[in-house]
């Protein structure tokens, strides 16, 4: 599915977390990630943190609701994320034939909307903005 001649590009797997810090602590200790950033999320009211094991290219995202945030469960698969040109058009596009829970929004430095895969799956679709 290309817009703009392009395919996605797979970037990140984020999954749930419920305890942020005790999450990057195992990640980071038992499994010898390392800790790329922190941050809390103001439209979500949320934190989230990437990890990075050495010699890899893959993220892992945790994410970390409070328990009144409406979207996702407690812990598990949140959503993968696959960056795209245009995240409008993308999103148009993939709405069409499936589920589309939240339309593009900025987020930061970021576009992001979400789909849902056939088996509900969130799949997330972000564009960078240009500075």
């Amino acid at each position: 599915m290309e817009v703009k001649g392009l395919l996605p590009k797979f970037i990140y797997t984020g999954i749930l977390v419920s305890n942020l810090e005790k999450s990057i602590r195992f990640y980071t200790k038992e499994l010898g990630m390392k800790l790329l950033f922190k941050t809390k999320i103001k439209e979500t009211g949320g934190k989230v943190a990437w990890l990075k094991s050495p010699g890899s290219r893959q993220i892992l995202e945790l994410n970390w609701y409070p328990k009144n945030y409406r979207f996702g469960g407690r812990s598990g698969l949140d959503h993968l994320c696959f960056q795209v040109d245009d995240a409008y058009k993308f999103f148009e596009k993939l709405s069409k034939k499936n589920r589309a829970p939240i339309k593009p929004f900025v987020e930061g430095r970021w576009v992001l909307g979400y789909v849902e895969d056939p088996d509900g799956n969130w799949i997330e679709i972000g564009q960078r903005k240009k500075r």
